[in-house]
C-alpha cells in the first residue's frame, strides 16, 4: 500500500492506515514473505488496550518504514473495524473528497484499489 500511496500522492490522493488489531497475532507469516522475520508474530499477542494498539502501531511504522499516517481504532461496538471494516483486520475503504464511499473491500485487494484510483483520478474531458 505504501508504494501505491507514493504513486498517487501527486494526484491528490491521501492514504491513511487505520490500525484496528493484529491480523496475525501469534502466527509466523515469515515463510509467506521470503523468511522476513518482521512477519514472525509468534510473540505478538492480540492487543487488549488502546495503549497497546498505539505501541504496536508505532513499532509497525519503525519495522516497515510506513509513509502513511496511522489512525488507531477504538475498542467496542462503535469501532470502525466493526462498522465499515466488516470485522476484518485488513479491510480497505476509499472515500472521495465529498465524503462519499467509493470502494469498500472486506479484505484489501490491491488490483481493485488501483483500478478504482485510476478511475477516480483520470482527467475528465
Amino acid at each position: 500500500m505504501d508504494s501505491i500511496a507514493v504513486n498517487y500522492k501527486d494526484k491528490g490522493v491521501i492514504f491513511y492506515n487505520l490500525y484496528t488489531r493484529e491480523p496475525h497475532a501469534g502466527q509466523d507469516q515469515s515463510r509467506r514473505h521470503n523468511n522476513d522475520q518482521r512477519y514472525n508474530f509468534t510473540n505478538i499477542p492480540q492487543t487488549k488496550t488502546y495503549e497497546e494498539r498505539v505501541d504496536y502501531a508505532l513499532q509497525m511504522i519503525k519495522d516497515f518504514n510506513h509513509v502513511r499516517p496511522i489512525m488507531i481504532d477504538i475498542f467496542g461496538p462503535d469501532c470502525v473495524q466493526n462498522g465499515l471494516g466488516g470485522s476484518m483486520p485488513n479491510s480497505l475503504i476509499v472515500i472521495d473528497r465529498e465524503g462519499i464511499l467509493q470502494l469498500w473491500q472486506s479484505w484489501a485487494n490491491v488490483d481493485g484499489l488501483r483500478e478504482k484510483l485510476e478511475e477516480m483520478t483520470k482527467v475528465k474531458k
